[in-house]
């Protein structure tokens, strides 16, 4: 995001089941896709949740999920319809055989993860920039909807022309090449979906407007990258062993909190994109995203879980909803602090990693 702007505050449903696992890039297949006639989607039922911040989601009799949907599939027009009917009730969805390798996937958490091992002296070398919405922070975004720091740390690229002088991380070597790389692949994969979207969200529009309104390293550009790290919590109440344990597997003095949390302590507090579409990439074995049943509901809440580690969780934005006069929904979400059976790996804490990709013009 240009300056991430927080508002005030299980399973996935298979549209498509498929057995098909190879990456077969169909970018280029539904880049161009214009004025497909998409019937309404019936209206979304809730799952209600606990408003805590780790406490586990309870199940209404009926339960709304977010939908899985299969690039490879179907042809465009159906792809449109199933993409459409999730962002105009849910406005999340899931996309599998998207064309992303698992290796690529895999690379990027791998720098990402690389670069937060480093001591916070070396990670303070390249200090987040609010003018240029670049940079890196540690616990210092507050959304309105929690007045508390999240319990993250961040590494933020914004691709406009000159906006990450001075602000490439010396280490990994590699890092500003295959950030560089990636959100090529990134823009190039939100383009073909806001493609897909654009004849419903804006029929006014000539075909293309949206796209063209995003570009990479312009000088208005404003998408970004955010690749994020959300340190393990640490139990105030372990044992000294455990304690010197962590000691050893961690020298990151600022990277630990104390559990059990505060209740109005999130790992993202709930807040909604200001942006156009969101990419999302999560671990498996790192759940915690959430966002609500029902975008205009109460405080019912329902889990956005990976879908193996390369299924992509998209979401709509601000920008997105007010484009398309409110008929999709940017919805709200958050990460919440993780439950203890999730924060242990034998006797070892554990993180969590995601990186998203905002386009946003």
């Amino acid at each position: 995001m240009a300056m991430e702007t927080f508002s005030t505050l299980g399973d996935s449903e298979e549209y498509v089941v498929s057995d098909n696992n190879n990456n077969i890039n169909n970018i280029n297949n539904i880049n161009n896709i214009n004025n497909i006639n998409i019937p309404g989607p019936s209206a979304a039922s809730l799952r209600e949740s606990s408003s805590t911040n780790t406490a586990p989601i309870t199940k209404n009799a009926t339960i709304v999920t977010i939908p899985t949907i299969d690039m490879t599939a179907h042809h465009p027009p159906i792809l449109a319809e199933q993409m459409w009917n999730a962002a105009r009730t849910i406005g999340f969805f899931t996309i599998t055989n998207h064309g992303i390798s698992d290796h690529d996937i895999d690379s990027i958490f791998d720098l990402s993860q690389t670069f937060f091992d480093q001591s916070p002296t070396i990670k303070n070398r390249v200090p987040f920039d609010r003018d240029r919405n670049s940079g890196y922070e540690y616990m210092t975004q507050a959304p309105a909807s929690t007045k508390t720091c999240d319990q993250k740390e961040s590494m933020q690229i914004t691709a406009r022309e000159g906006c990450m002088e001075g602000l490439w991380p010396e280490y990994p070597a590699e890092f500003r090449r295959d950030v560089e790389g990636w959100m090529v692949k990134m823009h190039a994969l939100a383009c073909s979906i806001l493609s897909l979207l654009e004849p419903y969200a804006c029929p006014h529009l000539p075909p293309g407007t949206l796209v063209r309104s995003h570009n990479l390293w312009k000088e208005d550009g404003q998408c970004t990258l955010r690749l994020m790290h959300y340190p393990p919590v640490v139990n105030n109440d372990d044992d000294d062993d455990d304690d010197a344990d962590d000691d050893d597997d961690n020298d990151d003095d600022n990277a630990t909190t104390p559990t059990p949390p505060p209740e109005n302590l999130w790992r993202a507090g709930p807040h909604t994109d200001w942006g156009c579409i969101t990419l999302l990439f999560q671990r498996l074995d790192q759940p915690g995203l959430e966002c609500r049943a029902d975008p205009h509901g109460d405080d019912y809440w329902i889990e956005v879980p990976p879908v193996s580690n390369s299924g992509i969780t998209v979401n709509v934005g601000d920008m997105l909803q007010l484009w398309s006069g409110e008929r999709l929904k940017s919805n709200m979400h958050r990460v919440r602090m993780p439950r203890k059976e999730e924060e242990e790996e034998g006797r070892k804490k554990k993180g969590r990693y995601s990186t998203a990709f905002f386009l946003q013009a």
